[in-house]
């Protein structure tokens, strides 16, 4: 056998002799917190009440006129995690028949008129639509201001109390 075919023969027995490898068991440990974007509702803000005080009749000339003062509320929010990037609102309530924009008031009082909700600028807020986003990133509370008033959705207006009911959701960014 000649010199080269006994080297190659030696390595090739080399490689097939079974050899001894060792392994060390080892883990990896991660860990993190997963935080909500979210905020707090401050106690002022869980049940709002907005007083539209009393309105005269004659000021229920022609539908579609605004009939009271936009009166201001707030939504305000507190202790917002530090990934808060801002917070948009959903108000959802009953469309009044006449304008879905508006909200319906309670039956068995004045007739003719509805709620209108406004922005902080006084624009028209439309239900069961998120408004633009509130808030600055990182901010660690936050005031939203709205208004809302009285509207008349038609020619004929009857006295009698007004009542209704919205509620708001947050959709966190």
């Amino acid at each position: 056998m000649s010199l080269s075919r006994q080297i190659i023969f030696s390595g090739l027995l080399f490689c097939a002799l079974p050899y001894r490898v060792q392994a060390y068991d080892t883990m990896i440990s991660a860990s993190g917190n997963i935080v909500g974007n979210g905020c707090t509702i401050a106690t002022d803000s869980k049940n709002l009440n907005v007083p539209l005080g009393e309105i005269g009749m004659r000021n229920f000339t022609i539908s579609g006129n605004r009939i009271s003062p936009a009166k201001s509320f707030f939504i305000n929010l507190e202790d917002c995690s530090s990934t808060f990037r801002g917070v948009r609102v959903l108000f959802i309530a009953t469309p009044d028949p006449h304008n879905p924009q508006y909200i319906k008031v309670d039956e068995g009082g004045a007739s003719g008129v509805a709620i209108q909700l406004l922005d902080k600028n006084e624009d028209p807020v439309a239900l069961n639509t998120h408004t633009p986003t509130y808030g600055l990133t990182g901010e660690d509370t936050v005031q939203i201001k709205f208004y809302a008033r009285l509207i008349a959705t038609e020619a004929q207006v009857n006295a009698g109390a007004v009542s209704a009911v919205a509620t708001w959701m947050l959709e966190y960014q």
